[in-house]
């Protein structure tokens, strides 16, 4: 069950990090709204916006499963045949749907970093 643990604590690193920067990309959206408010802009904020507050929702999730995944190991159930099968079917699933959000994110991070440069006139601005 080590190879299991490993990639457990792999994902909860993962999404430590996607948290972060997930709350980097609100900031810059404030950050937007402060600083470049325009009329013309608030429809494609608020979806970045929601867009976001979904992320948060998913990396929520997804730390849940892990943790639920995480008890039944620590519990012992891989004694038991069928508990085993469902601890391999759990990480089969959080592995894909671990892959799929990573996708997932780094659209996102992309289509703002976009989002961004369009409004700002330049290419310059760092971003994550």
């Amino acid at each position: 069950m080590e190879p299991i643990r490993n990639k457990m604590e792999e994902w909860r690193r993962l999404l430590g990090e996607r948290m972060e920067e997930n709350l980097l990309l609100k900031n810059k959206l404030a950050n937007i709204l402060t600083n470049n408010y325009d009329q013309n802009l608030l429809e494609k904020i608020e979806d970045f916006q929601s867009r976001l507050i979904c992320e948060d929702e998913l990396i929520y999730s997804l730390r849940q499963v892990i943790n639920e995944l995480e008890n039944l190991i620590k519990n012992n159930w891989l004694e038991d045949e069928k508990f085993s099968k469902m601890i391999h079917l759990r990480d089969v699933w959080l592995q894909k749907d671990m892959a799929y959000s990573s996708v997932r994110f780094c659209d996102l991070k992309s289509g703002f970093n976009e989002f961004q440069e369009k409004i700002s006139g330049r290419g310059g601005d760092q971003k994550i």
